[in-house]
């Protein structure tokens, strides 16, 4: 691996945003070196290629980074395993592929009522087009039996068919998910945007760096910004980026690179002896996920494949299972489900030890708690410190609570019950069952939250880092809010959409 001294863009952070700026920034013929902390993925590693094959994944130490929250006072003060994964493609390597846009009423929330011009769901359309193209977004089919008893099923709950989820009126009803997987004529597989929009052999302008640790940014006052990285073995370099520096590391560690290098409440850099080099109060604030909750489901054999990782038939409803007004306010769509299955390679047991059942999971969205992303005052290069503080905030209980009716209602639906001949399995109240076995469901965001006002936000529309030259954050800790459903396709769109901001200067 050659690097130069300074390059026009460095791209810190090789996921699902920092893949297409890199990408886009070298089409434009600008020299990009994409730094990454992880190992390149290869094309023939078919444990990561395989749809069927996300929860092996997720718990392989090569890609899982080791992050742990605070404990949770909610959640029976556990430390939950903040799910991580790195190398080239980031947390598309591990997980579960849904493709969702994340709902007009989100977008034009954000244009709207928190000032980020430029942001509202129409304006984001072009963008969405062409990132399902170059993805090659596959839309699953809900022909199988199983599929179809919950399209019946969710009828049955006053929930319509919905075949239309992310380009459609409404996100609201019973969808055939679309995935970020390709049809092959070897079967299914997984795709990435590192793979789709840089590949095996990236151009000669464009240098990766993978298996490279950022200690910190070097901003000084008429200099270009610099990053300081570690290089395998153990060596450390400055590179300086000449045009811009863009931070793409996600929702952890976007925040966390930012205080090491002096970004960040001046008060709390102060304290940990750390140069202030811009006062900006809400670096690390702000940070939400959604809350996933859900009923196992055991069954008396073993449940029929699920190809696409999920089930192709999903869920997105408001907690009162009722249509939303047209327009849709934001938020009024909060629940989403996915059924999973024992079926998958490294598919955990139940909580009771039986070998075959579904899983029937609820993601509780649109929550009001919010959290934080602290640096280790021991060791600022640590693992930062990460507080979800789920479910501190009034109501979010009752929306996990709204979530384990919809699980239930599906798991008790008696035709889907004939079926698949299972027993759902859930002790005490719904309350002390989420707080028992609630789990993150990755969609971790707003730590360096896109608005107007630097009091409250980290960069502005245009994702330039409020006060600094010539530095951008460009991935899902700018969403100022969850969207409804996963997170990568925002991250994707923020990406797409920060591509072109970059290039225009």
């Amino acid at each position: 691996m050659a690097m130069n001294a300074q390059y026009d863009y460095i791209v810190i952070g090789a996921g699902a945003a920092g893949s297409i700026v890199a990408a886009e920034a070298a089409a434009a013929g600008h020299s990009v070196l994409l730094l990454e902390m992880g190992q390149p993925v290869s094309p023939a590693n078919m444990e990561i290629w395989d749809p069927t094959r996300w929860y092996q994944i997720i718990g392989d130490p090569a890609y899982a980074l080791d992050f742990t929250s605070a404990p949770q006072a909610n959640l029976n003060n556990r430390r939950m395993n903040l799910l991580q994964s790195h190398g080239t493609g980031g947390c598309q390597i591990h997980n579960a592929m849904v493709y969702v846009r994340g709902g007009r009423s989100t977008y034009d929330y954000w244009a709207g009522a928190l000032g980020c011009t430029g942001w509202d769901f129409d304006s984001l359309v072009p963008h969405f087009a062409a990132i399902e193209e170059r993805m090659q977004i596959v839309s699953a089919s809900v022909e199988d039996e199983f599929s179809q008893n919950v399209v019946a099923a969710a009828g049955r709950c006053g929930l319509p068919f919905n075949p239309t989820y992310n380009s459609g009126p409404t996100d609201f009803g019973c969808v055939p998910f679309q995935f970020t997987i390709e049809e092959t004529p070897d079967g299914l597989r997984r795709t990435t945007s590192f793979e789709k929009y840089i590949g095996g052999a990236p151009p000669p302008n464009l240098t990766i760096a993978a298996g490279c640790g950022v200690l910190r940014l070097v901003i000084e006052p008429g200099a270009p910004p610099a990053v300081e990285v570690l290089l395998p073995g153990g060596w450390a370099a400055t590179i300086q980026a000449n045009r811009e520096m863009v931070l793409s590391a996600g929702a952890i560690m976007s925040p966390a690179i930012l205080l090491r290098s002096g970004i960040g409440p001046a008060d709390a850099l102060s304290k940990l002896g750390l140069a202030v080099v811009a006062d900006l109060p809400a670096v690390g604030e702000n940070f939400h996920d959604d809350l996933g909750c859900g009923i196992p489901a055991i069954c008396l054999a073993p449940p029929p494949p699920t190809p696409y990782g999920y089930l192709a038939a999903g869920i997105f409803t408001t907690e009162d299972f009722n249509p939303p007004p047209d327009p849709a306010p934001y938020g009024s769509v909060n629940l989403e489900l996915q059924i999973s299955t024992s079926n998958l390679p490294g598919a955990p047991n139940s909580p009771n030890g039986h070998i075959n059942y579904c899983l029937i999971g609820v993601s509780a969205m649109h929550l009001a708690s919010r959290g934080t992303v602290t640096l280790d005052p021991t060791n600022h290069f640590a693992a930062p410190i990460v507080d979800p503080n789920w479910l501190s905030a009034p109501g979010d209980m009752d929306r996990c609570v709204a979530g384990m009716a919809l699980a239930l209602a599906i798991a008790q639906d008696a035709t889907l019950a004939k079926q698949m001949g299972w027993v759902p399995m859930m002790t005490g109240t719904p309350q002390q069952w989420v707080a028992a076995t609630g789990i993150t469901v990755q969609h971790y965001v707003g730590s360096c939250q896109m608005g107007a006002d630097p009091a409250e936000s980290v960069v502005g529309p245009d994702l330039r880092v409020h006060g600094v030259e010539g530095l951008r954050v460009i991935d899902a800790s700018v969403a100022p809010t969850t969207v409804t459903g996963n997170t990568a396709g925002v991250s994707m769109v923020i990406g797409a959409k920060g591509a072109e901001l970059l290039l225009a200067g």
